[in-house]
């Protein structure tokens, strides 16, 4: 790696977009790659490495990794400063081998909804074959709602990693998913939304891997705290 670069890079791990017309896509919403430009890195996407068309295939229907399809994914992350885990409807091996191959490379990770959802999903199976953990949400407020941009507020655990960065105990966030963690096992809980859900885990020790149920990507442009966490991030990236 250059290290008289200005901008970190930050690797955005792919997502297969399942709405497209077309047989496959791999692809990331635009909102990230502005976030991580506005917060001052430089994106660039994280591919996988098998030779097939991921969308028509559930997750567990998928080959295991080779070795070689391993050392690929490592050369990517190796290129990276910082992991950016994004949200979306699925993920799968490749994923869980990047986020992996970030924590014992120490490498700064930040996760976001279904990101931070795999995270604690890994954290839960004690980092082996990933299943799936989550549990579809049931409570008292609509956690789904799209173009809002701002749903119910959350309450930040003091001392967390999150409360440093934010330095408030409770803010209001957007909120886009169906499905929940409920548990975590080696990993830190960090915020609870009003009606009892998590809303944040992180890995104490880690440089910075933090994983949020809310989209701050989608929130840069009008809250500071959306600016702040992102920022942090970066921030990270440049040690």
């Amino acid at each position: 790696m250059l290290k008289d670069r200005k901008y970190p890079v930050i690797g955005i791990v792919s997502r297969i977009n399942s709405d497209s017309s077309s047989d496959d896509v791999n692809c990331i919403m635009d909102d990230y790659r502005i976030a991580i430009l506005k917060s001052g890195g430089l994106p660039v996407l994280l591919l996988p490495p098998q030779t097939i068309h991921y969308n028509p295939v559930k997750p567990r229907n998928v080959a295991r990794l080779t070795d070689s399809e391993k050392k690929y994914l490592q050369e990517s992350v190796n290129l990276c400063d910082g992991i950016l885990l994004p949200g979306g409807s699925r993920w799968y091996e490749f994923d869980e081998y990047i986020y992996k191959y970030a924590l014992q490379k120490d490498i700064p990770i930040l996760g976001i909804c279904a990101g931070m959802q795999m995270m604690a999903c890994m954290d839960n199976n004690r980092y082996t074959t990933c299943f799936d953990t989550t549990k579809k949400n049931e409570t008292t407020i609509e956690h789904y709602q799209k173009n809002q941009n701002y749903v119910h507020a959350i309450h930040i655990i003091e001392g967390s990693l999150l409360s440093q960065i934010i330095e408030e105990n409770k803010i209001m966030v957007n909120s886009r998913h169906h499905y929940h963690v409920d548990r975590v096992t080696s990993l830190k809980i960090s915020a609870y939304s009003e009606d009892g859900l998590i809303e944040a885990i992180e890995d104490t020790n880690r440089t910075f891997v933090l994983g949020v149920q809310w989209h701050p990507e989608s929130m840069i442009k009008y809250d500071e705290n959306a600016q702040k966490l992102l920022a942090s991030f970066i921030q990270a990236c440049q040690k």
